[in-house]
């Protein structure tokens, strides 16, 4: 008969390495540069607004010294408006594993590092809910859906007001070009207002490598002093903006975001806020617990017309 356990394994322990690594949730860099720059967090309201112009004056003239002028109004303001969006999260512990993760046998502290995973996983979810086509009714606006030359976004619809609309909504481009018709050099160019222009570039793992190849041998990585690179994203440098690759990104797409115009609004009260462990016995499940994170909020964009998006690129091409 064998041996449960053989002798080597009686006389001697395993030896552990007691840090966890997690290999299934990866860092969102629009995330991390949105909260690096425009993170703003308020206390409350029945939803969020901010008012912006959306047409000129268009009151202004030469005219003849003797020429009576006739006075006119015109409504060129309006407010834009978001609904808040609620996003819970929870994690469980149950009762056996309570038992067998205490004193000195444990290795890892179950407890927070399940509190560790659920915050990892609302990031997550929240990372993947940005690059969203069609947000439905219950998500919080994405960057595809704002960064749209038709679709309405905060309560203004584009032919109610068509400043209110991204520079450039390409659908049909398959080769990511650096200068010429079509090209991402042109692109940024429409999308430049002013001192106002894109001022980082997202896309896909492909494409970037796609887009690495077309600039060599003159290509610049960025330096150490941005947020992204401090958080340990590999981006490059082009018209004076950031270029990074992203998990989450759609296939195809090539997203040209002045971040100067985003920010991510969150309620004070539930900006990831993570409950104490509470007791589980009422609902059935005696010595189980249960932790909730909570985020409240949207994204808000002042301005459109200074970003832009390609959805169909190839980097075979």
């Amino acid at each position: 008969m064998a041996l449960s356990i053989d002798e080597a394994n009686t006389v001697s322990s395993k030896y552990y390495d007691k840090e966890i690594t997690q290999q299934v949730y990866e860092k969102s860099p629009i995330w991390t540069k949105l909260k690096s720059e425009d993170s703003i967090t308020i206390e409350g309201g029945t939803q969020i607004q901010w008012p912006i112009r959306t047409e000129k004056l268009g009151q202004t003239g030469f005219i003849g010294p003797r020429t009576q002028i006739n006075y006119s109004q015109k409504e060129t303001r309006t407010g834009a408006v978001l609904d808040w969006k609620y996003l819970p999260g929870q994690t469980m512990i149950s009762w056996d594993e309570r038992v067998k993760n205490n004193g000195k046998e444990q290795i890892v502290n179950l407890l927070k590092d399940k509190a560790t995973e659920l915050s990892e996983d609302m990031y997550d979810v929240f990372a993947t809910a940005l690059y969203a086509a069609a947000p439905g009714a219950n998500d919080m606006e994405s960057l595809p859906h704002i960064i749209d030359t038709a679709n309405t976004y905060a309560g203004i619809p584009v032919a109610d007001a068509a400043e209110w609309a991204a520079a450039v909504e390409d659908s049909t481009t398959t080769e990511l070009a650096l200068y010429g018709a079509g090209s991402l050099s042109e692109t940024i160019n429409a999308a430049t207002f002013g001192t106002s222009k894109p001022t980082l570039h997202v896309t896909t793992r492909d494409l970037w490598s796609k887009f690495e190849s077309l600039i060599e041998p003159q290509k610049r990585y960025y330096g150490k002093d941005t947020a992204l690179a401090k958080a340990g994203f590999t981006t490059l440098y082009f018209h004076n903006a950031e270029v990074v690759s992203d998990y989450a990104c759609t296939a195809g797409m090539w997203l040209g975001i002045d971040t100067k115009q985003f920010e991510i609004i969150s309620h004070r009260d539930f900006n990831m806020k993570v409950d104490p462990w509470k007791e589980l016995g009422q609902a059935g499940f005696p010595q189980a617990m249960y932790k909730l994170c909570y985020w409240v909020g949207n994204i808000k964009c002042k301005m459109r017309k200074t970003s832009f998006k390609y959805t169909a690129l190839d980097y075979t091409i």
